[in-house]
């Protein structure tokens, strides 16, 4: 540039920049000029019509006054805000039916997200509608509150009339709930459930085809799931499970040495660290009763005066010692359609309370 002067830096986004208005200001104040090389430093003020050369003199720019240029200003904004705004309708016209197509692709595939409780119901709803041989339920955290039970009832009534099977796990805990005696009363023996200590996350599957998971921690959103492999994976799972069950009302458990299977496994978490609050989680119980289960177990272990010392003594009591007949694993068995599993008792297989 002449005289050395710097070129013009401009910020995005700006239309007249802080020099650019320094110089029209000046223009203005000297009598309506700029040098030419000044002007030039200020390219913006050119584009916008601020500032034009002198036809008689070829170093000189002219100002324009701001109450001239501001109304074409707002003009060529105006038409330009207009062209985007059609471009805008013209987008959507064309994308929105591709935007449809693509979401019908999505819930025609083996993973689906269902967002919602209406959405997860709604969803069930379907499954049961569909299903035709079995109902899987895996039904963690304790006692099933009496309204999700009622909710549940009539689509396991649907299930029951076409002779569906419905197997349900639960943990012990579940069968203190008061409204589980009257859902099992109306199904009246068209079902199944057994009990086990620890569970994983809840799922419903229907007949190998469909199966319904939580996907966030609040159950407000779910996975539906039609991928045969995984399908197939899950119903395996589950069968593991069930086989290694006991029946919902089984007799008490037998204690050796004043203590039960199942606080022999709270000992085992509680030596491998633990806290209260997970093994309650584990167990579907609160913690109080881990507390009271614990303080069973150190009064069989001759008391202790920390969770350390406890642990330690539980450790080296041989209580948490299992013989290799309690180890043996139940053997695989094919899936039929249709079955009648030994030991079975009329279930609270709820496919509502997701």
């Amino acid at each position: 540039m002449a005289g050395g002067i710097a070129p013009h830096q401009h910020p995005e986004q700006e239309d007249v920049c802080a020099d650019g208005a320094g110089i029209y200001e000046r223009a203005l104040r000297s009598g309506g000029s700029v040098a030419r090389a000044e002007a030039e430093r200020a390219p913006c003020l050119i584009d916008l019509g601020l500032l034009h050369p002198d036809p008689d003199r070829e170093d000189i720019f002219l100002a324009v006054e701001a109450a001239v240029v501001l109304p074409r200003l707002l003009d060529t904004l105006e038409r330009r805000v207009a062209v985007e705004r059609e471009r805008g309708a013209r987008l959507a016209e064309l994308l929105n039916p591709m935007m449809r197509l693509e979401v019908a692709s999505v819930q025609g595939g083996p993973f689906t997200i269902l967002e919602g409780l209406p959405r997860i119901k709604a969803a069930i709803d379907e499954a049961v509608d569909d299903a035709q041989e079995r109902m899987l339920a895996i039904q963690p955290g304790g006692i099933r509150s009496e309204s999700a039970l009622a909710d549940a009832l009539p689509r396991a009534l649907k299930l029951a009339e076409r002779k569906v099977q419905m197997r349900t796990l639960y943990q012990p805990s579940a069968r203190y709930g008061r409204g589980l005696v009257e859902y099992y009363t109306a199904l009246d023996g068209m079902a199944e459930a057994r009990i086990l200590d620890e569970l994983p996350e809840r799922l419903l599957l229907f007949d190998l085809s469909v199966a319904i998971i939580p996907a966030q921690a609040d159950r407000q959103v779910a996975l539906e799931v039609r991928q045969p492999a995984l399908i197939d994976y899950l119903a395996g799972v589950f069968d593991q499970l069930w086989f290694t069950a006991t029946p919902l009302y089984a007799p008490p458990e037998p204690s050796v040495d004043g203590v039960t299977d199942r606080q022999r496994a709270i000992a085992q978490l509680l030596v491998d660290g633990h806290t209260d609050a997970i093994i309650a989680k584990r167990f579907g119980i609160n913690e109080r009763t881990v507390r009271n289960h614990i303080a069973k177990l150190s009064d069989a272990v001759g008391g202790s005066n920390s969770r350390l010392q406890l642990g330690w003594k539980l450790a080296r009591s041989g209580l948490l010692d299992v013989s290799d007949a309690d180890c043996r694993v139940p053997p695989m068995r094919a899936r039929p359609a249709r079955e009648t599993g030994p030991g079975g008792t009329l279930s609270g297989s709820h496919p509502a309370s997701q």
